[in-house]
C-alpha cells in the first residue's frame, strides 16, 4: 500500500478489524518512512458477473446501476444512506448466493423487490412500477391488492 502523504511504497498494518456490518475489513496502517497513519477498507466486489437483459443482451454487472435503481424507488421518500447501502449490500449477497453467471436481470429485480418489501411498501410499488412489465392498469391494481393483503 502506498503512503498517501509521502508516496513511499512500504507500509505496515498495525491493527485489523471487521467493520460493524461485518462485510468489510478496516486496517490501520503506518508508513515505514514518514510514520504517517491512515486507514484502509477492504471489501468484496463482484467483478466477473454478467447480467442477461430482457432483450437477450448481456452486460457486466454494475453495483452503481443497482443502487441507482433502488434510489429511484425511494424518490421523495425519507430514507437514510445507511439503509440504502444495507439494501444494496443485502441484494448483492443474495446475487452471490445464486452463483449463476450470467444472471437474468429479472431475477435481480425480484431480489430487490423482496428486500424492498421488508423496508417500504411504497418504494416496493414504485420499483415494481419502474421495472415490472405491466401491460394493463388491471395488472397494476392486482399488485396493489397483493401488497394491501400482506
Amino acid at each position: 500500500m502506498i503512503c498517501p502523504k509521502c508516496h513511499y511504497l512500504d507500509t505496515k498494518v498495525y491493527d485489523t478489524r471487521l467493520t460493524n456490518n461485518r462485510r468489510s475489513t478496516r486496517r490501520r496502517r503506518e508508513c515505514q518512512k514518514c510514520q504517517y497513519r491512515f486507514t484502509t477498507l477492504e471489501e468484496v466486489k463482484i467483478l466477473d458477473l454478467y447480467v442477461e437483459k430482457r432483450n437477450g443482451q448481456t452486460e457486466l454487472f454494475s453495483e452503481q446501476k443497482l443502487e441507482k435503481g433502488i434510489l429511484k424507488a425511494f424518490n421523495k421518500r425519507s430514507i437514510n444512506n445507511e439503509s440504502i447501502s444495507a439494501l444494496v449490500q443485502k441484494t448483492m449477497e443474495n446475487i452471490m448466493e445464486i452463483d449463476k453467471n450470467p444472471i437474468k436481470s429479472i431475477r435481480i429485480g425480484k431480489l430487490v423487490l423482496k428486500n424492498l418489501k421488508e423496508i417500504d411498501e411504497v418504494a416496493y410499488i414504485c420499483y415494481w412500477a419502474m421495472f415490472g412489465n405491466f401491460e394493463t392498469a388491471e395488472e397494476f391494481n392486482k399488485l396493489l391488492k397483493e401488497v394491501q393483503k400482506d
